[in-house]
């Protein structure tokens, strides 16, 4: 028989904080990645890293694309009804 999994038994994964996250650009002894201590109010951008786009959104775009999920929606549920 097979027992629960233990994080806390795999010391280079296991975080008991949840705070670090490794760096793919920094290897410490035998090529691991170091971890990198997250300070909690990084933006997306940040937690990405370099080489990460973060267009402005296109308004029209992106009403066209609300529009078209609750006509989806809509369409669904109707179909739903006459069923």
């Amino acid at each position: 028989m097979t027992e629960p999994l233990d994080p806390s038994k795999d010391p280079d994964r296991f975080d008991p904080l949840g705070l670090t996250v490794p760096d793919p650009e920094a290897s410490g002894p035998g090529g691991s990645p170091e971890p990198v201590v997250l300070r909690g109010d990084e933006t997306l951008i940040e937690l990405l890293g370099e080489g990460a786009q973060a267009d402005p959104r296109d308004n029209l775009l992106w009403l066209w694309g609300l529009v078209g999920i609750l006509s989806f929606l809509a369409l669904v549920s109707l179909l739903i009804q006459l069923r």
